[in-house]
C-alpha cells in the first residue's frame, strides 16, 4: 500500500523535474539509489533563490556497502540540483549515515522541530 502511494506521488514529480534521482546497477540488480525532491521553500536571507532540495531514498544494498556507492550517488544528485540553482539541501539521517552526510558537508540542525497529526483509524 505504501509503495503504491509513493509511486503515484513520485511519478509526476519525476516527469516535471521536481524529483532528481540516480541508481547504481550491478548486472541486472539495483544496488543503490539516491534522490532529491525539489521544494519551493521561499526566499530567505541564506537562500535568496528560495528553492531547497530534500535528500530522500538513499540506500545501498547491504552486500556492497562501504564502497563509495551512496557517496557517488549523492554527489551526482547534488551536483545536478546545484546546476538547477539549488543552494540549500536538507535530509533526515539515520545514526549509521551521519558520517557520510557529514563528510559531504551536512551539519546537524538541532533547532528543527516536528509536529505530526495522528489521524483516527
Amino acid at each position: 500500500m505504501r509503495r503504491a502511494a509513493y509511486e503515484t506521488w513520485v511519478r509526476p514529480r519525476i516527469e516535471s523535474g521536481r524529483y532528481v534521482g540516480c541508481f547504481a546497477v550491478h548486472g541486472d540488480r539495483v544496488v543503490g539509489g539516491a534522490g532529491a525532491v525539489l521544494l519551493d521553500w521561499g526566499p530567505t536571507r541564506s537562500n535568496p533563490g528560495g528553492e531547497m532540495a530534500r535528500i530522500v531514498n538513499v540506500f545501498t544494498d547491504e552486500a556492497v556497502r562501504r564502497q563509495g556507492i551512496a557517496r557517488a550517488l549523492l554527489e551526482a544528485v547534488m551536483q545536478h540540483c546545484e546546476g538547477l540553482g539549488v543552494r540549500e539541501f536538507n535530509l533526515g539521517a539515520t545514526p549509521d549515515a551521519r558520517g557520510l552526510y557529514g563528510a559531504l558537508g551536512f551539519e546537524s540542525y538541532p533547532a528543527e522541530m516536528r509536529r505530526r497529526v495522528t489521524l483516527p483509524t
